[in-house]
């Protein structure tokens, strides 16, 4: 740490011949930061001293336009649709593993958020919810997307990072937006066009969050904080118990205590709280399942007083194991549309570690049974 003792520091710059104003100014950057348990970065080539990257490929990124440091793929969702998915390249994506480290790692978060974040985890989420009478499911039409440039800089600053620093550090997590959604340009365009800094870093756009990067998960739980505290405290106003996992958003109440009429209400004032900063609902995804529905949270039935796993999931599971003792690995792959038969034995034993967290009585017979027709097949075992 620089500001712990300031001596060896002053003396180190004094050997280099450095005014003493600009060492006073240099200990009070690191304090900042260094008093929120975060590294001292007083510049971007501290930073690619501290990171041992280059300070020209840093620059280079801070000053991309095209956002070509990513690369771009879509995935398929169980609902027909598809999710975009932005990798960093593995230079960048070293650059971010070190931000997750060394500066976003442990920040607290809400208590009402349980993803990503040491200790949070779907089964602790789903139980806030466990032998509820209603349920209202709601879901962040393209959650991170949503969370611009500007936030990010904000969470930096809240850290204590100095302003330029600060939005370094931002642009180094978020990715530029080339084509905007029609009628969303205006809402993406750099404020203030004759004040925009260092000439280098100029862009027409604003960046945004790219889903894929591993600065993202915790970034958005730290930009989101203070929307989780406002829909805390609706849930509290109204008797209800409120959660995030991602974009995922549950409150849920006793059977006598609420009604469909209010359910409607409150999904109202959470529509107005999400577009006050630019959030959206996915009006499609509104659930609301009063008593004697069916209720699963985050894939987890949550009927009775502990979460437990769906009767679909045991089933997708036991045919899984089935067709692969009966039919084999590479006939199974095929039949159920994997691409590979690696991605669907990774597929199975991460669906089988997820149930045995939540039921292992179920599991680890099932996984036994696994791992046997794997040895049986003559395919390696998974971990």
């Amino acid at each position: 740490m620089i500001s712990a003792s300031p001596h060896p520091y002053r003396a180190g710059g004094r050997a280099l011949g450095r005014p003493e104003p600009v060492l006073d100014a240099a200990l009070a950057q690191a304090a900042g930061p260094e008093s929120h348990g975060a590294p001292a970065i007083l510049t971007l080539m501290h930073l690619a001293k501290r990171m041992e990257v280059s300070h020209k490929f840093l620059r280079s990124v801070i000053g991309s336009k095209e956002g070509t440091h990513y690369r771009d793929f879509h995935i398929s969702k169980r609902d027909g649709g598809g999710r975009r998915i932005a990798v960093p390249s593995p230079e960048l994506m070293a650059v971010q593993r070190w931000i997750v480290r060394e500066i976003l790692r442990d920040r607290p978060v809400h208590p009402a958020s349980f993803a990503y974040a040491r200790g949070s985890s779907i089964y602790a989420c789903a139980r806030r919810h466990a032998g509820a009478g209603w349920l209202l499911k709601l879901d962040i039409h393209d959650f991170f997307e949503s969370i611009p440039e500007k936030s990010v800089y904000r969470v930096f600053r809240e850290i204590g990072y100095a302003r330029l620093v600060a939005f370094e550090l931002a642009r180094l997590c978020t990715r530029p937006w080339i084509s905007p959604l029609p009628g969303t340009r205006a809402e993406r365009s750099v404020p203030n066009a004759s004040r925009r800094g260092i000439d280098y870093y100029r862009r027409d756009l604003t960046g945004y969050l790219p889903q894929g990067a591993p600065t993202s998960p915790m970034l958005s739980n730290l930009v989101f904080r203070v929307l989780d505290e406002r829909l805390a405290q609706l849930a509290t106003r109204h008797g209800l118990t409120y959660t995030r996992y991602s974009d995922d958003l549950t409150f849920s109440g006793s059977a006598s205590s609420f009604s469909r009429t209010r359910a409607t209400a409150i999904v109202s004032e959470v529509r107005e709280l999400l577009a006050a900063r630019r959030f959206r609902l996915h009006e499609r995804k509104i659930a609301i399942v009063p008593p004697g529905g069916r209720k699963v949270v985050l894939g987890l039935l949550v009927d009775r007083a502990v979460p437990r796993l769906s009767r679909e999931l045991r089933s997708r599971l036991e045919d899984h194991v089935r067709g692969i003792e009966r039919f084999g690995i590479v006939q199974h792959a095929k039949v159920r549309g994997f691409a590979s038969a690696t991605g669907m034995i990774n597929h199975i034993a991460g669906l089988l570690r997820f149930a045995g967290h939540i039921e292992p009585g179920f599991a680890d017979p099932l996984r036994t049974r696994f791992l046997t027709a794997l040895a049986h097949w003559r395919w390696s075992p998974v971990d």
